[in-house]
């Protein structure tokens, strides 16, 4: 029987932590523990309803068809005894109904063929249904987290990597170990009872020598798994070198600055540190399991043995001693069947117990049990606000501030200081720590904690900086699943600029696109006019554009903040920029400084104080002034040569 591999598993990092283990503040150490074996059992009588109700017709003849298989070998070895004695019968001038024998083994054989063919014709079924019901819960699941608190967690990327790429195949695989477990065990006890014959205690000596065997197996399962876990960094290391060498978003660099000879020499030294470790475990698996080995063979032996010798004596028949010879054969193959199934299948709830854990963690950000509407007006009130992501520095401290339905706001603020995150808490990505966000005008202003949050979020279009690049076509980029309206689509793809690569494009806005599917790839700028394009086809009341126009030419610009200035008319608007040309659209200025509000007013206004704003503006205009100048001087030097 094959040993269990460590170190094979895909991504698998660590055990995921209980219900709400994602919200904690503190980081722990992977854990390596065995994990107890009624936590697995919890995980496993959890699975098992879930696979059933995936397709509980297809399961339960799944199910009858395993157990059929199960007693098969039992009835050949039998069937085999009852021959062979029968043959001997015949030699010696008796009577045998050797015809109906033979027909019997044939039938038995028949059933045993059919049955692997349903059995694996349902399996597939079966695994079908349960994939999708997996799948669909994990991507439920996300939907139910309206925050990013889960979402934004450290510790939560290596768990989702793990989650997604077992989703492709855990199902399926606990699928067949469990039924590869149950017709080993059908298959063992049926064979076990066919021992009878020559003493009561031959199964329970059968099963006692072979059982330290098993155990070992199991003990080096679970070592593997353990190594696995704790040799995760290295892996993750090992697949990102050879991602960076072979993906094409790092090609340009890896090519310009011939890392190629690095990252080869940096790959074959982790590779070589990682198998020493492996093949350390690979030894200590095989000679630890010797000894264990040598027991269930000198009890196969001395039963094997003791049967013959009592053949000899005429107390056994020779059918007796073939059915002994393929009983012990199929006992020992059956046991080391259920132990290699047991330790695939601690492998598979492990992964199972993470995707539960997940399924039941509660984010910080929850939505309300009686959520309240929306109001009449979108009045914005931010009282004593603080927020931190972590137990270190708040990134927010005591903001306050109120923004009237329809004015357009500017944040600027120098790399840290708090804007985006100011949005993320407006659009409840987060709750604050401290203080509370209030919105709607005098006399109706609400927690932004106790509306719908759907209904607030519908109210919203955004362009972020790190905006998604969604592989699809520029259409369904566009429209984000809401339905199609071709004046609106016309009008957001107009105003957006995306309109002019179109003509570029054979299948126009039914064009995919990004190299994943093999669709056409777009420049920053490009990506970055359909962001806008979303943004300006969404019907909102508010608009937040962070950093909008950061991959655009000025001309792009130009045209898109014209647009913006446009759409935001009697709209809330807030726009984050570093750069202060863009925030003259603004009707008021906020300017944050390490996590509080510093200053607020117009522009004038601002520049007038002569604090922050008016040295970032000056600093920024002085950046245009000096590049002028050293134009001029390039340009004088030119004329000279």
């Amino acid at each position: 029987m094959p040993q269990p591999t460590p170190g094979n598993e895909p991504a698998a990092a660590r055990l995921l932590p209980q219900a709400a283990a994602y919200t904690r503040r503190v980081r722990k150490p992977p854990n390596t523990d065995p994990v107890p074996t009624r936590e697995l059992l919890a995980v496993l009588m959890r699975a098992l309803p879930a696979l059933v109700r995936s397709a509980p017709g297809i399961v339960s003849l799944m199910g009858l068809m395993v157990v059929v298989q199960g007693l098969t070998p039992a009835a050949t070895i039998l069937l085999g005894k009852w021959t062979v004695d029968g043959i001997t019968r015949v030699a010696a001038g008796g009577e045998a109904n050797l015809t109906l024998l033979a027909l019997a083994w044939a039938g038995t054989a028949l059933v045993a063929q059919l049955t692997a063919v349903a059995s694996t014709l349902l399996q597939g079924y079966a695994t079908d249904h349960f994939t999708v019901q997996t799948v669909t819960s994990l991507m439920r699941k996300m939907q139910a987290l309206p925050g990013l608190d889960v979402v934004e967690d450290p510790r939560f990327h290596d768990d989702v990597e793990t989650l997604q790429m077992g989703a492709r195949n855990r199902p399926l695989n606990l699928t067949a170990t469990l039924l590869g477990l149950l017709r080993g065990v059908v298959g063992v006890l049926g064979v076990a009872g066919a021992l009878v014959s020559v003493g009561w205690w031959v199964p329970l000596v059968v099963v006692l020598g072979m059982l330290p065997l098993a155990r070992k197996q199991m003990q080096l399962y679970e070592l593997g798994w353990s190594m696995t876990i704790q040799r995760t960094q290295e892996a993750r290391e090992l697949a990102y070198d050879q991602r960076v060498s072979m993906r094409h978003e790092y090609a340009k660099e890896v090519r310009l600055y011939d890392l190629m000879p690095y990252l080869t020499g940096r790959y074959v030294q982790k590779a070589l540190d990682y198998q020493r470790v492996m093949r350390g475990l690979r030894n200590k698996q095989v000679l630890g399991v010797l000894p264990a080995q040598l027991l269930a063979l000198a009890v196969t032996a001395g039963l094997f043995a003791h049967a013959v010798a009592r053949a000899g004596q005429g107390e056994l028949t020779a059918g007796t001693v073939v059915l002994v010879t393929g009983a012990l054969a199929q006992v020992r193959e059956g046991l080391g069947s259920i132990t290699e199934f047991l330790g695939m299948g601690t492998q598979h709830l492990r992964w199972f117990q993470k995707y539960f854990a997940f399924l039941d963690a509660r984010p910080n950000v929850a939505l309300p049990e009686a959520p309240r509407p929306l109001p009449k007006r979108l009045d914005l009130t931010l009282e004593d606000v603080s927020f931190g992501y972590a137990e270190g520095k708040p990134v927010l401290e005591g903001v306050s501030l109120h923004i009237p339905e329809g004015q357009v706001v500017a944040i600027v603020g120098e790399n840290g200081a708090g804007k985006t995150t100011l949005v993320k808490l407006l659009l409840r990505f987060y709750d604050p720590t401290a203080g509370r966000i209030l919105v709607g005008g005098p006399g109706e202003a609400t927690d932004l904690r106790d509306l719908d949050l759907t209904a607030w979020r519908a109210q919203i279009a955004a362009v972020f900086q790190d905006f998604a690049r969604f592989e699809w076509t520029l259409r369904e980029n566009v429209l984000l699943g809401r339905p199609e309206d071709d004046a609106k689509l016309a009008q957001a793809v107009r105003t957006s600029g995306l309109e002019g690569i179109l003509p570029r494009l054979e299948d126009g806005l039914n064009t995919r696109i990004g190299q994943a599917f093999g669709g056409v790839d777009l420049s920053g700028g490009q990506w970055q006019k359909l962001a806008t394009a979303r943004a300006l086809y969404r019907d909102a009341r508010v608009l937040i554009l962070d950093e909008p126009t950061a991959a655009l030419d000025p001309r792009s610009e130009t045209e898109v903040f014209a647009a913006f200035a446009a759409l935001a008319r009697g709209r809330t608007t807030l726009l984050i920029t570093h750069r202060l040309g863009s925030v003259l659209m603004a009707d008021r200025i906020l300017v944050m400084k390490s996590g509080r509000l510093i200053e607020d007013g117009t522009h004038l206004e601002l520049l007038a104080q002569g604090g922050e704003y008016a040295e970032l503006w000056r600093l920024q205009a002085g950046q245009y002034v000096e590049g002028e100048a050293a134009c001029g001087t390039w340009e004088a030097v030119e004329v000279g040569q």
